[in-house]
């Protein structure tokens, strides 16, 4: 029973390294060659459970790397090299990992990113299949897992006030709420910050961002923010962007048009 504990162990510490080098700042792909693990592992429970953690953190990776302006073939590259990574770690075993990117809308050859509507509503997520077939000396797994991984951010409500006094005609106290949901469950942010656009009309945006915004964070995936705009006229509607960063380093924008009160 230790023997097969500690075996799990080592492979559950082989993948998390692997998500570790996916995960990095640059999301640099270590050269799997170089990296020798002696894993004799006597349960197939617990390597399956360990790839498909592998699995997630390389899907979540990859879509952080998108998110913030990497090339969509990120996605592509990373599960080849951890298909590559999970074969290379059993000499004595037959192994198969295949995936399957999602190519139907809105996903597009695994990738779903929407940020362009001003619905208060904005999309990062990545949709994979995987298929496994793990064989060895005593017992065989032929399994299939689905990776989804979506982050939200959704406005649900921004309004904004004319303020009145001398020097304040340009001015707007403008309050915004926004939820943010990982895989449709209320999740925390790294990072929130608002915009907003300079004149109200989108056909020409100049987006500026919001000097010392009050925030409070409900602890529950909602965030209140409020902030001081000042846009060009004093009838200028006020459009805000909303840009956040989840605790995966997944990045997503919303729009939204606030309402006067």
């Amino acid at each position: 029973m230790t023997k097969k504990r500690n075996s799990g162990q080592v492979l559950l510490i082989a993948a998390f390294i692997m998500a570790f080098l996916l995960l990095s700042a640059e999301l640099y792909i270590f050269e799997v060659g170089k990296i020798i693990y002696e894993i004799k592992s006597n349960s197939l429970g617990d390597s399956i459970f360990a790839i498909e953690l592998g699995s997630r953190h390389v899907v979540v990776g990859s879509l952080a790397n998108i998110s913030q302006g990497g090339s969509d073939q990120i996605l592509a590259t990373n599960l080849a090299r951890w298909s590559s990574f999970v074969w290379s770690q059993y000499p004595s075993r037959k192994s198969l990992l295949n995936f399957t990117r999602r190519d139907t809308p809105p996903y597009s050859s695994g990738i779903w990113i929407d940020w362009s509507g001003t619905d208060g509503i904005g999309v990062s997520g990545a949709f994979v299949n995987f298929s496994l077939d793990l064989s060895g000396m005593q017992a065989a797994v032929q399994t299939e897992y689905d990776e989804n991984v979506t982050t939200l951010v959704n406005i649900v409500g921004g309004t904004y006030k004319k303020l009145e006094g001398e020097g304040m005609e340009l001015k707007k106290q403008v309050n915004v709420t926004c939820r943010i949901l990982n895989e449709g469950e209320p999740a925390l942010a790294k990072n929130v910050t608002l915009f907003f656009e300079e004149d109200g009309d989108l056909s020409a945006q100049e987006w500026i961002e919001a000097d010392s915004p009050n925030i409070i964070d409900y602890g529950n995936g909602t965030y209140f923010l409020s902030f001081i705009a000042e846009t060009q006229t004093r009838n200028d509607p006020v459009l805000v962007s909303a840009q956040v960063y989840d605790l995966r380093g997944i990045f997503v924008l919303a729009n939204a048009t606030c309402t006067e009160t």
